[in-house]
C-alpha cells in the first residue's frame, strides 16, 4: 500500500456477532460465493467521507 495515499480508520463494534459474521463473509476463502452475492447487492451502500 502507497503510505502517501493510504488511511487509518477506526472500526466501533457494536454487534459483536454480526460483525464476527460479516468479517468472516469478507475474508473467509471458503465463502466467495457469499462475498461475491452480499457485494453485488450491498456494494452501493457504502458511506465514504
Amino acid at each position: 500500500m502507497d503510505p502517501d495515499t493510504r488511511r487509518l480508520v477506526q472500526l466501533v463494534v457494536e454487534d459483536e456477532e454480526l460483525t464476527v459474521e460479516t468479517f468472516d463473509k469478507l475474508l473467509a476463502k471458503k465463502r466467495s460465493g457469499d462475498r461475491k452475492s452480499w457485494l453485488e447487492d450491498k456494494g452501493s451502500l457504502a458511506i465514504i467521507d
